[in-house]
């Protein structure tokens, strides 16, 4: 790519990205936007200083499973990948997942509605164990594959996100946004701060089209460190359809571009056999460009339906040594 084309691309990014006045964009403008970034930025970046490490990590074993494609979720905890898709989503969801022997994740959210409104709340955390010796520097550096690391005579760190959410729909197209507090902390030393998401989806075609851009705003400053929100902009599609009597299948797509500009797409499909109504056994599997030294290419996953009631389970593989993370989650329709 030439300098010119990385510069003229790189204005665009950070105007998108980091709220640099505009005229609001029409959804096929986002999307054609999108499409041309996603052609034309570097495909070997890393993130650096990237926190609070929460937003970072999954928050749904359900979408964990399909490699994080949920900009067309309609869980109950769809708000963590798309406000927009609030308006289309009730319920709640439960979720929790194990790194090693010393760190555990979780997130919690839950929909409802009010008049033509719909609102949801949601919560996310990470508690985990970092060396003595570790800058936040460091944690933000390394990302999710150290919670899986034995630490001797660690030091407990947390990270921890409370969000809530609105969305409604306005002529065709579901419209919503976040207001979330975002905190890291390393044994006393920790800060917090405020950051924001927007979304919107419409039906198109047989599925679901829709965009996003998530964590707008400062990131949080621990002894002397700053740190950077992991803002993105990402495109997704997701549909189901039936394939024979008694089988579904349905798939999701993404692609994101990072604040730092790096290009991750993510497939994830789900293969259902429903034997009777109300009753569904689901094969999951997630493919997605890695992002994190020691993140894996893909995951794998399967649920289990029972009317209004949903269990899920989620395998997150690492590279280079690190331990496998299991999620498992509840999600209520």
């Amino acid at each position: 790519m030439t300098p010119t084309i990385r510069k003229v691309t790189g204005a665009i990014a950070g105007r998108f990205l980091f709220g640099a006045p505009r005229r609001a964009p029409r959804l096929g403008a986002g999307l054609s936007l999108a499409a041309a970034l996603a052609c034309a930025m570097p495909l070997a970046a890393q993130p650096v200083g990237e926190g609070p490490l929460v937003l970072r990590l999954p928050t749904s074993a359900r979408f964990l499973a399909l490699s994080q494609a949920g900009i067309v979720s309609t869980d109950g905890d769809a708000m963590f990948y798309n406000p927009g898709m609030l308006a289309s989503s009730r319920g709640a969801a439960l979720s929790m997942q194990r790194y090693g022997a010393s760190a555990v994740a979780g997130s919690m959210a839950t929909i409802s509605t009010m008049g033509s409104m719909t609102i949801g709340i949601g919560a996310q955390f990470v508690r985990y164990a970092v060396a003595p010796t570790a800058t936040y520097t460091d944690i933000m550096r390394d990302g999710a594959p150290q919670l899986g690391e034995d630490v001797a005579n660690g030091i407990t760190a947390t990270s921890t996100a409370l969000t809530v959410g609105f969305a409604k729909t306005i002529m065709g197209f579901r419209l919503g946004a976040n207001a979330k507090y975002v905190e890291d902390r390393i044994g006393l030393n920790g800060d917090g701060t405020v950051a924001f998401d927007v979304g919107l989806n419409r039906a198109v075609g047989f599925g679901t089209l829709g965009l996003v851009m998530q964590n707008l705003g400062v990131g949080p400053r621990i002894a002397g460190v700053k740190g950077t929100l992991p803002r993105r902009i990402g495109v997704g599609f997701g549909a189901a359809r039936p394939i024979a009597a008694q089988w579904d299948l349905g798939m999701h797509s993404a692609l994101t571009l990072e604040g730092d500009l790096f290009v991750r797409p993510a497939f994830g499909g789900e293969l259902s056999y429903v034997p009777i109504e109300g009753v569904a056994f689901t094969l999951r599997q997630g493919f997605r460009r890695p992002r994190e030294d020691g993140e894996s290419f893909v995951t794998a996953g399967f649920g289990m339906t029972v009317d209004r009631i949903a269990l899920d389970y989620a395998l997150e593989p690492m590279r280079d040594g690190h331990p496998v993370a299991h999620r498992v989650g509840l999600r209520i329709r």
